[in-house]
C-alpha cells in the first residue's frame, strides 16, 4: 500500500484529505505542524509527500527543496498545494513534481497523486 504524507496547518483540510486518500486505499498520515516532517519521514517513509506551501511560520516551498536536497529523501515526490494558484508556478524553482489548487477537486487530486505513487 503506497504511504502518503500530508502535511498542512489547516486541520479542516487536513483531515478531508486524510479521509478522501485513505478511502482510495492509501496509508495516510497527516500531520498539522511543520515542524514535524523531518522526523515523519523518517518513521512513516512515505512514498509521496502532499505539502501545504503557507504553513504558519514555514515556507511549505522551502521544505520542499530542503527536502529533495536530503539524500534520505530526495527520491521522495513532493506535491505542494495552496489555496493560492499563483503558487504553482514555483514548483520547478522548490524541486517539486506537482502543484494543486486549493479548493481541489476530488478526482484531481486522486489522479495527481496516482501519477507519482503508482
Amino acid at each position: 500500500m503506497n504511504k502518503i504524507l500530508v502535511v498542512d496547518d489547516d486541520v479542516d483540510i487536513l483531515s478531508l484529505v486524510e479521509t478522501i486518500l485513505s478511502m482510495n486505499n492509501f496509508d495516510v498520515q497527516a500531520i498539522s505542524r511543520w515542524q514535524d516532517i523531518y522526523t515523519k519521514m523518517d518513521e512513516f517513509k512515505p512514498n509521496l509527500v502532499l505539502l501545504d506551501v503557507m504553513l504558519g511560520g514555514a515556507d511549505g516551498r522551502d521544505i520542499c527543496k530542503n527536502l529533495h536536497l536530503d539524500n534520505k529523501t530526495r527520491n521522495v515526490p513532493v506535491v505542494l498545494f495552496s489555496a493560492n494558484p499563483e503558487m504553482g508556478k514555483y514548483i520547478k524553482e522548490c524541486m517539486a513534481q506537482d502543484f494543486v489548487p486549493k479548493p481541489f477537486d476530488i478526482s484531481s487530486l486522486l489522479k495527481t497523486v496516482k501519477t507519482y505513487v503508482n
